[in-house]
């Protein structure tokens, strides 16, 4: 008996949205399938830019191989288009793993940013209540009360302050009748003593240089992924004009044509991309979600969605807030998935899901 057909996304008219799965198959010498026809031109579903590209590639190659399968477009043929389809995935793949390992990079500066703004407030107030009484000790950290831990610059300063006056305070304690354990505080979970700090501290410059590298790894995967869709969306374009303008009135290429998802009169809304998810808030327990400046253009409306992996089935949706949105309290060691929604009359369009896992406040 002749082995059975197994459908492909290239089977002639088989679109991406028809209803047909990727494994299904069909007997030997049954006839092919024949493109959809009249499918309705929206572009309501909510997707990625890339993934509105794909889907109208994946439209136009069965229309381009079964109907003009010789013609060229420029030097494109529908093997060009094929490529072009089969080159999204491992570019998105590898975008996915630079945003993860720039969210990575820059999550370990920010916990290292915050436990030392954290020290740098709680030690000098250990210290002042343990050692009030020792004029030297005090006046040294009346200096250190004298840079407030407000930015980045302050906290790193006040910490560098801190640390020479804290082992001054170790040494005093210990003098004292009985002796005193040198002072160890802890921060999400993390005790730091002294030593710890100072380690702490020099560590932060080779984490901001890891985030600068991570972040050049991740801006030229998302070139990389806009170039390859911008290469697929002029193809697809191009063939669908040439295509339009060859095909007369009540042919079969016109009708399949119809099958091809055009852009509508309206422009399709500008995504408004995650910049960056971080711990705090609300007893250090929420994901800070900020976003890039400049999206949302032409869009109605603008939304946040989030869950919690393996405790949420669908994704909770709350309105944007362009200076940020603070979403939770969760709890330790959850991972909230997030993502965000523009939408206007003519299209729907997502970003990629990024994710945060809830470690120990620090506060």
């Amino acid at each position: 008996m002749p082995d059975s057909i197994p459908l492909r996304w290239d089977t002639p008219g088989a679109t991406w949205d028809s209803g047909l799965r990727w494994d299904q198959t069909f007997p030997a010498g049954s006839q092919p399938l024949q493109p959809l026809l009249h499918t309705p031109n929206s572009t309501h579903n909510s997707m990625e830019y890339w993934e509105i590209t794909k889907a109208r590639a994946i439209q136009t190659y069965p229309v381009w191989q079964q109907h003009l399968p010789t013609v060229t477009i420029g030097t494109s043929t529908p093997a060009t288009l094929s490529a072009l389809i089969d080159g999204f995935e491992p570019l998105v793949q590898a975008r996915v793993a630079a945003q993860d390992n720039f969210d990575a990079a820059f999550r370990a500066a920010q916990t290292a940013l915050a436990a030392m703004r954290v020290l740098g407030v709680k030690v000098p107030q250990m210290i002042d209540s343990q050692l009030s009484e020792d004029e030297v000790v005090m006046k040294d950290l009346k200096d250190v009360f004298r840079t407030p831990p407000r930015d980045e610059g302050s906290i790193l300063k006040r910490l560098r302050e801190l640390i020479p006056v804290w082992l001054r305070a170790n040494t005093a304690l210990a003098a004292l009748p009985g002796g005193m354990a040198p002072l160890i505080r802890v921060v999400g979970g993390v005790a730091y003593t002294a030593v710890a700090a100072l380690a702490l501290l020099d560590s932060y410059n080779g984490l901001v240089n890891v985030i600068s590298d991570k972040k050049v790894l991740l801006d030229t995967s998302r070139s990389d992924l806009r170039a390859h869709d911008r290469d697929c969306d002029q193809l697809n374009k191009r063939f669908y004009k040439y295509a339009n303008a060859v095909a007369d009135e009540g042919t079969v290429l016109k009708e399949a044509l119809g099958g091809i998802t055009t852009e509508p009169s309206t422009p399709a809304p500008e995504p408004i991309e995650i910049d960056a998810i971080t711990q705090g808030g609300e007893e250090g327990l929420q994901a800070l979600v900020s976003f890039v400046p400049g999206g949302g253009d032409h869009a109605t409306e603008k939304s946040v969605y989030f869950k919690i992996e393996g405790v949420d089935a669908e994704f909770t949706k709350v309105a944007l807030d362009m200076s940020g949105n603070a979403l939770g309290p969760f709890e330790v060691d959850q991972v909230v998935k997030v993502y965000t929604e523009v939408k206007n009359s003519a299209a729907t369009r997502t970003t990629a899901v990024r994710s945060i896992t809830i470690g120990e406040p620090i506060l």
